[in-house]
């Protein structure tokens, strides 16, 4: 069987700009070049630590009904305190106080808590789509 490497995860939207700001701006990806395709936009991204591994943002197909809704609402109304039991992205930061002040500031609605063994601190959210996300302290590394 062929070895296999994770090579990107695809995330559409009906607002790349925004949503690509989002994971510039609030969890340090970084853009890459990205081809110019007719009729809809991307922004691919790369976090500097994981430079195998790419976030790919593409323009939601306006011909393809999807419902709008407020975050969470995608995920049966979830609030960030349900997410740590459902699937969402996970990240490490190394300066996790700092990340929550910047989340806060944001006005970004949270869920924090600490795994049973105290060593890892963890926060729950959804970005500006509704998509769920953790980051975990970067003491955790290796912990789960």
């Amino acid at each position: 069987m062929a070895t296999l490497q994770l090579n990107h995860i695809a995330r559409e939207t009906g607002d790349v700009r925004g949503l690509a700001a989002f994971y510039e701006e609030v969890l340090g990806f970084e853009r890459v070049p990205a081809p110019a395709y007719s009729g809809f936009q991307v922004a691919w991204l790369r976090l500097p630590g994981s430079p195998d591994v790419a976030l790919h943002i593409i323009e939601r197909d306006p011909a393809v009904a999807v419902a709008v809704a407020a975050p969470g609402a995608a995920q049966g109304g979830a609030t960030p305190a349900q997410l740590p039991r459902r699937h969402h992205l996970a990240f490490s930061v190394a300066d996790f106080d700092g990340f929550l002040t910047g989340l806060r500031t944001r006005g970004t609605q949270l869920f924090e808590k600490s795994q049973p063994d105290g060593r890892t601190r963890q926060v729950f959210f959804f970005d500006p789509d509704g998509e769920r996300a953790r980051d975990s302290s970067l003491s955790s590394l290796g912990s789960y």
